[in-house]
């Protein structure tokens, strides 16, 4: 396993592709979830994010939210995880 070789900016790898162009593999414990990237070049890194309690409960507006903006959402599956400011 290589360490991670991320440029300061994390907008691209050390061997100069962008991040959003790497696999993405998550894993999902109870409180949290880890996004572990890897770079066509073999170079790895892992996010940590907390995770959403999916016992929480969902309200009728948040779902036809969700659905107005994937419906218009073009990228890839990397990008849609990405977190963005409410």
């Amino acid at each position: 396993m290589q360490r991670s070789k991320l440029e300061p900016d994390k907008g691209k790898c050390a061997c100069g592709r962008r991040t959003k162009d790497a696999s993405v593999y998550i894993y999902r414990s109870h409180t949290d979830r880890f996004l572990f990237h890897r770079c066509d070049c073999g170079a790895e890194w892992t996010e940590h994010q907390t995770d959403v309690d999916p016992l929480d409960p969902v309200s009728s507006d948040e779902v036809i939210e969700v659905h107005k903006r994937l419906a218009k959402f073009e990228g890839s599956f990397s990008e849609l995880l990405e977190r963005h400011p409410a």
